[in-house]
């Protein structure tokens, strides 16, 4: 559900400025009830194709998380003994450029 088509969001939204403090409350609300059910309504449907999914092919969700769980402990490690940090490669960048000088 695209967030242009809420009800949260009146066609004819008058000017914040000239809004007292209480609508303003009020149309904040409404904004953040409308992004909660939002997210409820993705994650129904995330559930419902996990279902579906554990339906057609029995233990294919779990073997999902899984092969998920080791791909982001070999992404750490492999990030950690890379000793890439911002600053790092800051220093990198600048000695490349006075070698190649």
């Amino acid at each position: 559900m695209p967030l242009h088509e809420s009800s949260a969001f009146p066609e004819n939204l008058p000017d914040p400025k000239l809004l007292p403090t209480v609508e303003v409350d009020e149309i904040l609300t409404k904004i953040q009830h409308s992004h909660g059910y939002y997210y409820k309504v993705m994650n129904i449907e995330i559930w419902a194709l996990v279902e579906t999914l554990d339906a057609l092919f029995p233990g294919a969700w779990s073997q999902f998380m899984t092969n998920r769980q080791i791909a982001v402990k070999q992404f750490l490690e492999r990030d950690s003994t890379c000793g890439a940090t911002p600053n790092n490669s800051g220093k990198d960048a600048e000695t490349m450029g006075s070698e190649e000088d």
